[in-house]
């Protein structure tokens, strides 16, 4: 005769536990089968196409070694040339351009403020005025200063 208060076994909650999950199970079975096409396109629309496929293989391509290149296989190796994808970017790269310019042109902006001016060319340096000739007779003195000043001492009176 069971006790009324003996503690539960660990078998007994381990079947407990798993009978709950079979009742769970038949219901995450029914959800998983409703939701199961919604995942499924859900998926395939994240999966990147076959031409961002085929750029990120020529693209890993490029990066690799040139001696690892020539050792791969020629199925793996990319069927455009660069000279295409290039032409391919710029033709787009022309494209975009000329749409921003149209747009552009449609818009009434301000008149373009005119060019700064071109600043002139220096003047040639002119020759020396030549000095007038000194006085040849000594005859006058030269006038000393009159404030009282010493001009050797720094113009401190003494």
């Amino acid at each position: 005769m069971p006790r009324p208060f003996k503690k539960k076994t660990l078998r007994i909650q381990l079947e407990d536990r798993l009978e709950g999950l079979t009742e769970q199970t038949e219901e995450l079975r029914q959800q998983v089968a409703d939701r199961a096409p919604v995942v499924r396109d859900q998926l395939i629309d994240m999966l990147p196409d076959k031409d961002q496929l085929r750029d990120l293989r020529d693209d890993l391509f490029d990066r690799l070694p040139e001696n690892v290149q020539d050792r791969l296989p020629e199925r793996v190796k990319p069927k455009r040339s660069k000279l295409k994808r290039i032409a391919v970017l710029g033709i787009l790269a022309g494209a975009g351009a000329a749409a921003v310019a149209a747009v552009r042109g449609r818009v009434q902006s301000a008149p373009a403020p005119d060019p700064f001016p071109r600043p002139q060319a220096a003047p040639a340096p002119q020759a020396a005025p030549t000095p007038k000739p000194a006085p040849t007779h000594a005859a006058e003195p030269v006038a000393e200063p009159t404030d009282g000043t010493d001009d050797k001492s720094g113009g401190k009176k003494s």
